[in-house]
C-alpha cells in the first residue's frame, strides 16, 4: 500500500475534473506567483552596505519615471464635436454621457499617482512627514506591488506595478484619443472603468436612433475576423448598426479563426487574444426568430474584468467583476462541456 501511495502523482490530471491539461499550467503559475509574494513579503526594506542602489534611490527614480511618462489630465474643452454630440432634444448622446464619466474617473486616477508620487519624493528626502500611506506606497514600490492608494480610485487589477503603470497609460491614450478625435472605429472594452455603462450606452444609441424601446433590443454577437493589430490599418469599417469593440481574452477554450468558433484549447497556450467583435442590436422578436431557425450551438460565455472570478455588488447594482454573457458558437460538444472547461472572457492578464 506504501508502494502504491508513493507511485500516485504529486498533482491531479485535470481531465479527472473535466478541464484542460492547460488549468494544471495555470494552477502551477497561481501556487509560484503565491510562493513568491510570500517570500516578498518577509525581505528587510532597509538597504545594506553593498555598492548597489539604496531601497529609497530605487524609490524615488521610480517615482520620478512615473511622473515624467504620466500624461496630462483630459480637458472636455478639446473635446471633437462628435464626441459629445447633441441630441434633437438638446441633450448629450448616450456614448458622449459615458465618455465624460470615464474621464471624470481616468482624471482622478490621474491626480492620485501625480500627487502621491510627486509627495512620496518629497517624504524620502525629508521634507515632508512620511505618513502611513506614504509608507505603504514605498513598500509596494520595492515588491513590484500596485499602491493601496492607487487602488482605492481605481479599476479592478491584477498586475504587478510597472505593468500597471503602462497598462493605466495606454487606457488613458485610448480615452483622450476618444476625446480629441470622436469615437473610434472599435472601442477597447477592456480600457474602461466601466465596461457594464458602455454596452448600456451602445444599446440606447440604437434604441434613440430607431424609437425603439430597449427593453425591446438584445445584442446579436457576431465575432468578426479581424484582428485588433488590424484596426490600425484602416481597414476596419464603423457600423452604421451597433458598435464593434475588442481586447477581450479567452481562457479555457481555443478560438477557430476560420469557423469563427470555440475549440479545444492549444496545449501551453494559456489565453487567446479575440477578434474584434461587432455587437449588432436586435429587437426580441427579429432575435428570437434567428435564434429558432438556428441549432442551439451558442455557449454563453462570461466576460469578467479580471481573472479573479468573482466580485461584489456596487452601489448600482453591478458586479465589481462580472461585466455580461457574450454568446460564442462552438464546434463540437455541448455547453456544459465548455462550462466544465471554465470557459470565460478576460478584459485584462495578470502581467
Amino acid at each position: 500500500m506504501r508502494t502504491y501511495i508513493s507511485n500516485l502523482p504529486i498533482d491531479e490530471n485535470p481531465m479527472v475534473f473535466a478541464l484542460h491539461p492547460n488549468a494544471l499550467i495555470t494552477a502551477q503559475i497561481e501556487q509560484s506567483r503565491a510562493f513568491l509574494d510570500t517570500v516578498e513579503s518577509v525581505q528587510p526594506r532597509s538597504g545594506g552596505g553593498g555598492v548597489g542602489k539604496k531601497p529609497e534611490d530605487i524609490a524615488m527614480e521610480m517615482a520620478a519615471d512615473i511622473l515624467e511618462r504620466l500624461p496630462d489630465a483630459m480637458k472636455r474643452k478639446n473635446a471633437h464635436e462628435d464626441t459629445y454630440a447633441k441630441t434633437p432634444e438638446g441633450g448629450i448622446v448616450s456614448l458622449g454621457v459615458f465618455h465624460g464619466q470615464e474621464l471624470a474617473q481616468f482624471n482622478k486616477l490621474n491626480d492620485k499617482i501625480r500627487g502621491s508620487c510627486s509627495m512620496l519624493g518629497k517624504a524620502i528626502k525629508g521634507l515632508v512627514v512620511m505618513s502611513v500611506e506614504m509608507e505603504d506606497m514605498y513598500n509596494s514600490f520595492l515588491v513590484q506591488k500596485v499602491p493601496p492608494n492607487w487602488m482605492k480610485c481605481s479599476y479592478p487589477c491584477l498586475k504587478p506595478l510597472n505593468s500597471y503603470v503602462n497598462d493605466a497609460f495606454a487606457r488613458m491614450e485610448h480615452l483622450e484619443d476618444w476625446l480629441r478625435n470622436g469615437p473610434p472605429v472599435s472601442f477597447w472594452v477592456s480600457a474602461l472603468f466601466f465596461p457594464q455603462g458602455f454596452m448600456t450606452a451602445s444599446m440606447q444609441m440604437h434604441a434613440r436612433k430607431t424609437k425603439i424601446a430597449i427593453d425591446n433590443l438584445k445584442f446579436d454577437v457576431r465575432v468578426t475576423t479581424t484582428s485588433p493589430a488590424d484596426l490600425v490599418k484602416g481597414t476596419v469599417q464603423r457600423r452604421d448598426e451597433g458598435v464593434n469593440m475588442h481586447g477581450l481574452y479567452l481562457q479555457g477554450a481555443g478560438w477557430n479563426q476560420d469557423a469563427s468558433k470555440l475549440q479545444e484549447s492549444i496545449k501551453g497556450e494559456l489565453f487567446v487574444l479575440m477578434p474584434v467583435v461587432w455587437l449588432c442590436p436586435l429587437q426580441l422578436k427579429d432575435y428570437n426568430a434567428i435564434s429558432d431557425m438556428k441549432p442551439k450551438r451558442d455557449y454563453d460565455c462570461p466576460v469578467y474584468k479580471t481573472s479573479k472570478r468573482f466580485g461584489l455588488l456596487s452601489t448600482t447594482g453591478h458586479s465589481t467583476n462580472f461585466v455580461m454573457y457574450l454568446q460564442l458558437a462552438y464546434m463540437e460538444r455541448d455547453p456544459a462541456h465548455w462550462t466544465r472547461r471554465g470557459t470565460a472572457l478576460l478584459c485584462m492578464l495578470d502581467d
